[in-house]
């Protein structure tokens, strides 16, 4: 299945987002949110700049986030090429970064201070559609441009052995089966691997060197071997999947089954299901905070986040959040949550008890 408008049933934003981007945006004071549960902030922004507000990574190394903004549509009508940086110290809206079109996954790694972005593509046309954009963390700019493919969609890092792994699904325009693999010393493909068709969601799990990609819109999960790049397992959950965690000894995977409304326990061993935690309505996004045990899940439709003890496989809290968040991260270093909220073009800051 290509990615299309329909995969991700959001709806339309105003003809005033597909206005061209302003080169640079002022900063912008955060809105408190008093007695909402644990979100102590909701941090907007902007209007065209926010368009589709969809994934953010963060980096603990300069306690900046990252904001992926691929447009109204997501990329397919309302072209953006916007990535939004907050200082999270302040909780303010940076300077934005230009990448390619539409700007998809996001991914960090704070050992060398690269933030690596995937530009999806929003048409059929070839520029900006096949590439990953490398911003050097220190001064916020695009330091060099990777050729991958045609739609790429999300990366996932493993900073042990400083290499990138990319979904490439085809985008708008093809269905694609592969995996490219960067060595991010060079910033140079040095390997391809063919998964089944449609990767989507991309995760490495560092301390087992394994990569897990997610399929759209199956129940497949592809493991990826990081000594051989090469599949070693497929497995299901019983759900289409989308994120994807891990807990800091490497014995489960977590996954977000998006169709039944669970978040999948997975033995790295076995491959099994070994529990299903009932969270919100079409979970997307997944994070263990290795700080307090806890994982989060964003719940797309229900607009919460789902609160989960790791020890006890509970829901401690369910957390109101903007409408359709999506893709979120942690500061291990603060405990701080971060959730893009696509359709409020905003990023809410959940602050749970350690």
């Amino acid at each position: 299945m290509r990615l299309s408008l329909m995969r991700f049933h959001v709806p339309r934003f105003a003809a005033v987002l597909c206005a061209t981007v302003l080169a640079t945006i002022m900063p912008i004071t955060t809105i408190p949110v008093a007695e909402a549960q644990s979100v102590t902030a909701t941090i907007p922004l902007g209007v065209p700049a926010g368009a589709g507000t969809f994934a953010l990574a963060v980096n603990p190394r300069t306690r900046r986030v990252y904001v992926t903004n691929p447009g109204g549509d997501f990329g397919l009508d309302c072209d953006s090429n916007v990535v939004s940086v907050i200082d999270a110290a302040t909780n303010t809206v940076l300077a934005p970064i230009t990448v390619g079109v539409a700007p998809f996954g996001v991914t960090v790694n704070p050992k060398t201070n690269k933030v690596y972005v995937a530009n999806l593509g929003g048409t059929c046309f070839p520029t900006g559609t096949d590439s990953v954009s490398v911003i050097d963390g220190s001064t916020n700019t695009v330091v060099d441009t990777i050729t991958v493919g045609l739609g790429p969609a999300f990366l996932a890092v493993n900073p042990k052995t400083n290499r990138v792994y990319v979904t490439v699904n085809g985008g708008c325009c093809a269905d694609g089966n592969t995996v490219a693999v960067i060595d991010a010393s060079t910033n140079a493909v040095v390997d391809t691997i063919t998964v089944a068709d449609n990767p989507f969601l991309i995760a490495v799990n560092p301390r087992t060197n394994r990569i897990y990609v997610t399929h759209t819109p199956v129940d497949l999960i592809s493991v990826i071997d990081g000594s051989t790049n090469t599949v070693v397992a497929t497995f299901g959950i019983g759900s289409e999947a989308r994120g994807i965690a891990f807990d800091p000894n490497g014995k489960f995977v977590y996954v977000a089954a998006r169709n039944i409304n669970q978040l999948a326990v997975v033995d790295s061993s076995t491959n099994a299901v070994v529990q299903y935690i009932p969270v919100g309505s079409r979970p997307h996004g997944v994070v263990f905070n290795p700080g307090n045990g806890r994982i989060y899940v964003t719940n797309r439709n229900s607009g919460t986040v789902s609160v989960i003890d790791s020890e006890t496989r509970t829901v401690v809290a369910t957390v109101p959040v903007g409408r359709f968040p999506r893709f979120l991260d942690v500061n291990p270093d603060t405990g701080r949550v971060y959730v893009p909220n696509a359709t409020d073009l905003s990023v809410s800051v959940i602050q749970d008890e350690e």
